[in-house]
């Protein structure tokens, strides 16, 4: 096993994709960097739908040749069964001025693992199997300890630490920065089928999100033959039942929903039941002296418009930008790490305001689950948020006017969908490809 260096430029913490594109981008720019992921690569991991906003970070740290080498699904777009428009409707990458005609569906455990590949052939040093025990950021250095499979501990002092550690979370736990969203309060429940009916025609690669009573469902077709198929419920109502008997409960969900009953008819399940809670949050503070946060380890929010490895992936692109201009005294660190935490954050708050918008958009009022997910029912708990939500929404901050905004931008969102124009909904910009490049290149 590689020796460790004990003093390198940043220790980042996580060999997801945050993680991965930081320590890549690092490399790439000079830096010594090392990467401690607890786990061996490959290894399961969900979220496997992908923007075509996020193949500009890819093309950034020479990822996407491996990608598109390796046989993952061309996704063109997505397919919702939601809303007031009782039909299904697609949106199309297509779309998008100036950007990329698809995205991929992707395995996790393969694509997380050509990341990490990716930044070891840049010049990261990689060492699977290390759990971070311990972290000491009260010194002039951060202090790491890392213990290995094979039982050896080492102790690591960076200049610089990046937190990727995804949902573990190790300073935003430790430091008590995690924030759940009451709003999104979910729990994802799922598994993979073999057998699967695919949707029609030029819609086989999509994504499928289907909302019914009790929540909605993701449906995500594979390059090797199965289905991801998950629900998002509601944590109160499903966790007792669901930790108890999760493949009964998933398998009842999947009766309740018609979208997914009928395509499942003459498929097999064949994976185990997996169940996530509690999962939509961000920290109170993505930053402090000689330390960073990037991706699920600072925020993540519900999957339904598959933002999950795109915020990842962007998180370690501008984490990595901010250490390497501390690192090379281009700005003080407060400042570099201030900028880093307004564009991040400014990112995950415009998805999640688009996402509010986007449950409010469903019709099944009579259901627990879309009653406690009505927007003008469930303000905002702060008047800041509040006038973030109403400025997204109509540029003025009057929360007393927002039922009469919510109509009128639900009526622009109907309208976008009857005109087979789905990249015309509000909120659209934030799945641009030009959106991502804006803050990449800033």
């Amino acid at each position: 096993m590689a020796q460790l260096t004990a003093s390198p430029d940043v220790v980042v913490v996580g060999g997801g994709p945050a993680g991965s594109i930081a320590a890549t981008r690092l490399a790439q720019l000079g830096h010594r960097v090392v990467v401690l992921e607890r786990e061996r690569f490959p290894r399961y991991h969900i979220g496997e739908s992908l923007l075509s906003a996020t193949l500009p970070i890819l093309d950034a740290v020479e990822a996407t040749p491996r990608i598109e080498a390796h046989g993952f699904l061309r996704k063109p777009g997505g397919t919702f069964q939601w809303g007031r428009h009782a039909e299904p409707w697609s949106f199309w990458f297509r779309e998008d001025p100036g950007g990329r005609p698809y995205a991929f569906q992707v395995v996790r455990a393969q694509f997380d693992q050509i990341l990490l590949r990716n930044a070891a052939d840049h010049g990261a040093e990689v060492h699977e199997e290390h759990q971070v025990s311990f972290v000491d950021l009260d010194g002039d250095r951060p202090l790491v300890c890392a213990e290995s499979a094979s039982g050896g501990t080492t102790t690591l002092t960076p200049r610089l630490l990046i937190d990727a550690s995804g949902q573990q979370a190790l300073l935003g736990r430790a430091r008590g920065l995690r924030r759940f969203n009451e709003f999104f309060k979910n729990l994802a429940i799922f598994g993979y089928w073999r057998g699967a009916e695919r949707l029609p025609g030029e819609l086989e690669n999509h994504i499928l999100s289907a909302a019914f009573a009790d929540g909605w469902f993701w449906y995500i077709p594979l390059h090797d033959g199965t289905m991801s198929v998950g629900a998002v419920v509601d944590v109160k109502r499903w966790h007792e039942v669901a930790e108890s008997e999760p493949e009964a409960t998933y398998r009842k969900l999947v009766a309740a929903c018609p979208a997914m009953a009928g395509r499942l008819a003459n498929a097999e399940l064949v994976s185990p039941i997996r169940i996530i809670r509690d999962y939509s949050y961000d920290s109170a503070a993505f930053w402090g002296p000689g330390w960073l946060l990037a991706g699920d380890a600072a925020c993540f929010i519900d999957p339904v418009f598959s933002t999950g490895v795109h915020l990842a992936s962007l998180a370690g692109f501008l984490s990595a930008r901010a250490a390497s201009r501390v690192l090379r005294g281009d700005a003080p660190q407060e400042t570099a790490f201030a900028e880093y935490e307004a564009g991040y954050r400014g990112a995950f708050e415009r998805y999640l305001r688009f996402l509010t918008f986007f449950y409010d958009h469903n019709v099944e009022r009579e259901s627990y689950f879309w009653q406690a997910r009505t927007v003008c029912d469930h303000s905002p708990a702060s008047l800041d948020a509040r006038q973030a939500f109403v400025r997204l929404m109509s540029g003025g901050s009057d929360w007393d006017a927002l039922p009469a905004v919510m109509e009128r931008e639900h009526a622009r969102l109907e309208a976008a969908i009857a005109a087979g124009r789905a990249g015309q909904l509000p909120g659209a910009e934030l799945l641009r490809v030009r959106t991502t490049a804006r803050l990449i290149e800033s």
